[in-house]
């Protein structure tokens, strides 16, 4: 349960009816590595079968999580430390996040790289196809370390240390809390009836306060 790619695989499960077709197309993956996972979490007592719904030929069957919720203490998992537990769960998003990232960048031939002071006195790093490029024109979206571009949401990725009183921070934080809540409960789908599609995107924020005293 602590490991990020089994736990990807168990969450489809978790408080809910589905069948092992549904988790391969939700996850967009191979339907035979679902189904290894299944027998893997059946063997475990995490998942069962809650029941199975007739059809020609094999039945369809339908499982779902024992529980509809686990805790996992730090002390009966492999890592040391809540550091440790926090580093390997991070670096598997990660991963995932750099390869899409250099992807969608290397599309659009931003391969370089420029480190610049803004009209504000800021230092900013973006992405550039090369030296000339004008920094406050650019499309820098999907730049590490750049300032996205409002016009465009094809991915943005960017980070800097701001200064905010503690009410500040609590308010910014509320703020990106309800911004996420407004986007819940949706899936994936194809443009149809008029309807624009829904895609998928990964969102990652983090607010965290620096101490390097």
């Amino acid at each position: 349960m602590t490991d990020a790619v089994a736990q990807r695989y168990f969450r489809p499960f978790l408080a809910r009816d589905v069948t092992a077709s549904a988790v391969a197309r939700e996850l967009r993956s191979d339907l035979n590595r679902v189904l290894y996972r299944i027998r893997t979490f059946l063997a475990a007592g995490l998942i069962s079968i809650v029941r199975e719904e007739p059809r020609r030929g094999r039945a369809i069957k339908v499982y779902r999580s024992v529980h509809d919720a686990y805790f996992i203490p730090l002390e009966i998992t492999p890592f040391g430390t809540l550091e440790d537990r926090l580093m390997e769960a991070a670096l598997e998003e990660l991963r995932e996040r750099i390869r899409l990232q250099a992807k969608h960048m290397a599309l659009r031939g931003l391969s370089g790289q420029r480190l610049f002071r803004n009209a504000l006195g800021e230092v900013w790093t973006t992405s550039a196809p090369d030296a000339a490029l004008d920094v406050d024109a650019a499309d820098v979206d999907g730049a590490l370390g750049s300032r996205p571009e409002p016009h465009s949401a094809r991915g943005s990725d960017f980070w800097s240390d701001i200064y905010l009183t503690e009410a500040e921070a609590l308010g910014l934080q509320r703020r990106l809390w309800a911004e996420l809540e407004a986007f819940e409960g949706r899936h994936p789908i194809a443009e149809r009836d008029g309807r624009p599609a829904l895609s998928a995107y990964r969102l990652n924020v983090s607010l965290v306060r620096l101490n390097r005293e």
